[in-house]
């Protein structure tokens, strides 16, 4: 009988390691279509019953399972099940596994609209990896640091932000991820867009463009352009503007025939009218931002578009209808600083939240620890304070609702305050980059020759100059270097001169060109660089030097 027995209980354990073996199969082919096809990862987990399987497994199907289901978009409405992997992580498995758990909870909190407890769990999950590791998942590592770059520019703070781009870039080379690699370059496009700095804006376009062409994607290429429109528009290069627009238009394939967009891309039709009320075509114009106008769904963009929809009636002579879009955009305006007023409080509110769960988290601690008598005492003091504040508010409402507007002033003051700051230190900035760039060791040396016309810069010191100028300046040698502008060594050499501020003489002394000769190339690089035929060299020098 006992013999019996034993080869019962024999057989069933064979049936269970085989049982186990196929699941682990099957846990493995999930994970290999996770990347390409995460819905057909979630049936392959779907198939496999729990019956069987240790607790590792158990808690790889959960954590493979959760993380198809992000990858399908779906909304977490809970933490529990991600709270659960994190505890487990913790003491098993890998550091990719402990990475993609405390990653799948931040993405949680992110969610349920926690954006703190958010942002401290893909910090948290960031410090899971084992960077030293041959197999460190590093796609996961940047799309942490790609969440948490998204988390910093939705809170406002773009230099944190571009401090996470800077990681994704890193890591994207690490793999060799172009793709991703540009994406991210999109993010601190935005960053930069925060900061205020055009001319960083406008290289970093033309960088992604010129990437993804490098990789064969002309559509993503001339998608990636469109953004700089509006600041080459603001600027009046028009032409260049224009050419950005086109290649949009035949490689992007969002624009048919009938010039209509892609459900997405409907801003095309507001940059498309800018474009065209610039160019003076006016009818064009005012044909693209009323269809901008009627597919737009934004407040600040309907703003922007009966702006400058007033402003086309107003110089058509069309009062009327001028002040009739002068009051809509007025109206939107409002509308959006509304909205903007009410994500900025939904902020705070988060983040109080935040603060006031880790409170109740470390009173719980405290109160687990304290007897049942003094849990009774606190009990009905906090009571008696609660009854006693509710008589104080109900008999100081007006003084209450004065405390709140002096301090909706004081905090409109400090962030006054505030602006007026990071603008001293942008000016900052700026100062100590003209002052290492006209101390630099190539531009002392290069007055010193100015002093003597018998002895011209050689070769290598307008290539020491060119190469300070890329580590101090890059917009302004992507500027000189554009394929496009096509621009002469002589050319080139004069643009330094004029952006390190020397003198229309000392140009003279280090080309050895006449003064006449340098006044005619100024004049002829404005237009060839800015497309402008009525300005003279004076002009030139003041924009050129104007790019940081």
């Amino acid at each position: 009988m006992q013999k019996r027995l034993f080869h019962i209980a024999f057989v069933l354990l064979l049936l269970c390691a085989c049982g186990s073996r196929d699941a682990q199969r099957m846990l493995d082919r999930a994970e290999a279509v996770m990347s390409d096809n995460p819905s057909e990862a979630i049936a392959v987990l779907d198939s496999i019953g729990d019956d069987g399987l240790s607790r590792s497994q158990r808690m790889r199907r959960l954590l493979l399972l959760t993380n198809a289901q992000n990858k399908c978009d779906t909304v977490f409405r809970s933490d529990s099940i991600q709270r659960l992997l994190v505890d487990y992580y913790e003491s098993h498995g890998t550091a990719n596994e402990r990475m993609l758990a405390h990653y799948l909870l931040g993405r949680a909190y992110y969610d349920m609209g926690e954006v703190p407890a958010a942002l401290e769990s893909f910090q948290d999950a960031a410090s899971c990896a084992d960077t030293v590791s041959s197999d460190c998942d590093y796609q996961l590592l940047s799309r942490i640091h790609g969440q948490t770059a998204r988390l910093f520019l939705e809170q406002e703070a773009p230099d944190n932000a571009i401090q996470e781009i800077n990681k994704i870039a890193k890591y994207a080379m690490l793999v060799k991820d172009t793709a991703m690699w540009l994406v991210n370059e999109g993010q601190r496009a935005n960053a930069y867009y925060m900061l205020g700095n055009e001319d960083s804006l406008l290289f970093i376009y033309k960088k992604i463009h010129d990437e993804w062409r490098i990789i064969g994607n002309d559509a993503y290429a001339s998608m990636a352009q469109v953004p700089a429109v509006v600041i080459l528009l603001d600027r009046g290069e028009v032409m260049k503007a224009g050419m950005m627009l086109a290649e949009y238009e035949s490689k992007s394939g969002a624009v048919n025939a009938n010039h209509d967009v892609a459900k997405g891309n409907e801003i095309f039709y507001y940059i498309k009218g800018r474009y065209y009320a610039e160019a003076g075509k006016t009818d064009s114009a005012f044909m693209f931002y009323r269809k901008a106008l009627s597919t737009c769904t934004k407040a600040d963009e309907k703003a922007a578009i009966c702006y400058h929809l007033a402003n086309l009636y107003e110089k058509a002579g069309n009062k009327d209808s001028a002040f009739l879009y002068w009051r809509k955009s007025y109206n939107e305006l409002d509308s959006a600083h509304v909205k903007m007023g009410t994500e900025r409080l939904q902020r705070l509110k988060a983040m109080y939240d935040y603060n006031r769960h880790l409170k109740l988290a470390e009173a719980k601690s405290r109160e687990a620890q304290a007897t049942r008598s003094l849990v009774w005492i606190i009990s009905l003091f906090c009571l008696s304070i609660i009854l006693s504040l509710y008589i104080v508010i109900l008999r100081h409402k007006k003084r209450e609702e004065e405390m709140v507007r002096r301090e909706e002033n004081l905090y409109k003051r400090l962030v006054e305050l505030e602006d007026s700051q990071k603008e001293k230190e942008r000016f900052k900035r700026t100062i100590e980059q003209e002052q290492r760039i006209l101390n630099s060791t190539i531009a002392k040396h290069f007055r010193d020759l100015a002093q003597k016309p018998a002895n011209l810069p050689s070769s290598t010191d307008w290539k020491s100059m060119l190469d300070m100028i890329s580590r101090e300046l890059p917009s302004f040698q992507a500027l000189l270097c554009d394929n496009q502008l096509n621009l002469r060594q002589e050319e080139m050499n004069i643009c330094m001169l004029i952006r390190l501020r020397f003198k229309p003489k000392e140009i003279c002394n280090l080309t050895g060109l006449s003064s006449q000769n340098v006044t005619n190339i100024r004049k002829r690089l404005l237009y060839k660089i800015y497309g402008d035929e009525s300005g003279g060299s004076k002009d030139f020098d003041q924009r050129i030097m104007k790019i940081q």
